[in-house]
């Protein structure tokens, strides 16, 4: 009798937690989605600003704006970078999130931003009192002494975007932790918009100011020196739009802060738990970045001095930096936001088994559409890179570098939505010290790759010593959380895994094929032009994503169905109305 009970308790047991795994990956899935079309749009308008800076402003007024950026983001980086929002921020708010504790999160959050801008302010004088010597150190020689001038006074224009970078970061942390995703997802975009229009507003009063019509304007043909005086002055639009880009990103998220009913007070209580908390958490995330710059600084030197053309290849690892970062936005930040509060909330109440149960279902999401991804950049590099990039002065060697660059790092991704989630449940724990350790060991991984075949071997192996970093830390991590917290479900995230990579083996195949034999059915798939390149692409994409998602169905992978049941339910919710 004992054991027909206990059976039919152990059922009832296993039936709830399937229920409450279910429900949870619903809700995951449905918030990384959010993000990720936050996450889409950003991209989408970060590209159409390049496009615009190349198209309107060329030569020496976008060269000295991009310029300007980088210190400005480097200090935001080293203040306020997304480590600490999710390492310190996040953890800590999610700490204070209960309704009876809402007193002591307005005073934590009032605190920290408070904090964060006095901060800020320090630095935007300092760099506004700086700009004349640190410039001409990032000033590319031939630059001129006017282009330098002009990279000083947009410096000193855009170090006004700290006070709004600052505070976007803190008040998304707080919706974060509090799940409330979709203004923080969606805010970014409104820093691309807001430099595209205002400096096409700036070039047009420019261009009025010196008599300069608008097609002469977007004409580089055209170098009077009136048109070049347009362009000048029309770089400090870009400045401006930067600065209330930065602060348009934070009043979208006051709508936000009102649904949560936070609002922001006068006070600085560093002695208050929380505020203390987030300062010990931010110390090791502090130090990781500034080994993750000492890293990326030699990355730079050895990418300059490579076989083949420091320039070239420097071009051709920065282009696959780009293409690999895509999915990484799109996938591993938007999952590692959706996570983190999750697991910050089950490590809170010491719930090892919601904990592993949200940790591995958002492996398995991640590795869902991270390992298609990285076939499909693999197979499909060379009319990807063909395609978006063979144009102007990017010829077949140009060309053949960039497919290199892609394909050793595309063998980086599963690893990358791998290493952030684990990063993230670390972070969840209140630990921010055992990442930041790891990564001093996955930087020895890099230069056992990188010092004896980057200035030999050249391009590829500085490609592949980023992803020996980056996949060390991941398999690293992964070891150490197991020992941590004891088994993440092993043969729940191998039956999965298997699968997807099955499928992912059928898609692979799938796009060679089509890559192989679609230029030789018909002239308009030619590899020689680029409508041939995107429609080559387009056609293997296309089969090889229906093959994958068909076999994943066909397989029962889990996650598959419940992004289908969450489509299904939104559609058929819009009908009904």
């Amino acid at each position: 009798m004992n054991e027909s009970v206990e059976s039919v308790e152990t059922v009832e047991a296993a039936t709830e937690a399937a229920a409450r795994e279910g429900s949870g990956g619903r809700k995951l899935i449905a918030t990384a989605g959010i993000i990720s079309i936050g996450q889409l749009l950003g991209s989408i308008l970060g590209f159409l600003r390049t496009v615009v800076l190349n198209a309107f402003f060329f030569g020496t007024p976008s060269g000295a704006f991009v310029i300007a950026l980088r210190p400005v983001q480097q200090v935001s980086d080293l203040i306020v970078s997304g480590g600490t929002v999710s390492g310190a921020l996040i953890p800590t708010f999610v700490d204070y999130s209960a309704e009876e504790r809402k007193e002591d999160l307005r005073r934590v959050y009032s605190s920290v931003a408070n904090l964060v801008l006095i901060i800020l302010a320090v630095a935007t004088i300092g760099m506004i009192v700086g700009a004349p010597y640190f410039v001409p150190i990032l000033v590319p020689p031939g630059f001129g002494a006017g282009g330098q001038e002009l990279t000083i006074t947009l410096v000193r224009i855009i170090a006004f975007s700290l006070f709004g970078l600052g505070l976007f970061a803190v008040t998304s942390g707080l919706l974060y932790a509090l799940r409330e995703v979709v203004f923080p997802a969606f805010a970014t975009g409104v820093y691309h918009i807001s430099i595209m229009l205002c400096g096409i507003v700036a070039l047009a009063l420019a261009g009025r100011q010196f008599a300069v019509s608008w097609s002469d304007l977007t004409n580089p043909a055209v170098t009077t020196a009136a048109a070049t005086q347009a362009h000048l002055a029309s770089a400090h639009g870009l400045a401006i739009g930067a600065a209330l880009g930065t602060l348009g990103e934070f009043l979208l998220l006051i709508p936000g802060l009102r649904r949560v009913r936070v609002v922001w007070r006068p006070v600085l209580d560093l002695r208050h738990p929380g505020v203390r908390q987030i300062m010990r958490l931010y110390v090791p995330l502090l130090a990781g970045l500034a080994i993750s710059i000492a890293q990326q600084v030699l990355d730079t030197y050895l990418w300059a001095h490579s076989p083949g053309g420091g320039a070239e290849n420097s071009t051709a690892l920065q282009t696959g930096t780009t293409l690999t970062q895509f999915p990484v936005g799109l996938v591993a930040a938007a999952l590692s936001f959706a996570v983190l509060p999750v697991l910050a909330t089950a490590a809170n109440r010491a719930d090892k088994d919601d904990f592993k149960r949200t940790l591995r279902m958002g492996i398995r999401l991640g590795l869902l559409l991270m390992i298609p991804a990285a076939v499909g950049l693999y197979v499909l590099r060379a009319p990807i890179a063909g395609m978006l990039f063979q144009h102007g002065t990017c010829d077949a060697s140009c060309t053949y570098r960039n497919t290199l660059a892609i394909q050793n790092y595309a063998y980086e991704l599963p690893f990358i939505v791998l290493d952030q989630l684990l990063i993230v449940a670390f972070y969840a724990r209140k630990n921010t010290l055992t990442p930041n350790l790891v990564l001093v060991a996955s930087i020895g991984f890099y230069l056992l790759v990188a010092l004896p075949f980057g200035l030999t071997i050249g391009l590829p192996a500085l490609a592949f010593a980023d992803t020996a970093k980056n996949t060390s830390h991941a398999i690293i991590l992964f070891v150490l959380l197991t020992f941590a917290i004891g088994n993440l479900g092993m043969r729940n995230l191998l039956g999965g895994v298997a699968r997807i990579l099955l499928a992912a083996a059928v898609m692979g195949a799938i796009c060679w094929a089509a890559l192989t034999f679609l230029p030789s059915l018909s002239a308009v798939f030619s590899q020689q032009h680029s409508s041939g390149q995107a429609l080559t692409f387009l056609v293997a994409a296309v089969l090889g994503s229906a093959a994958y998602f068909v076999l994943l169905a066909l397989l029962r992978v889990e996650e598959l169905r419940m992004v289908g049941g969450i489509l299904r339910a939104r559609l058929g919710g819009r009908r009904s109305k």
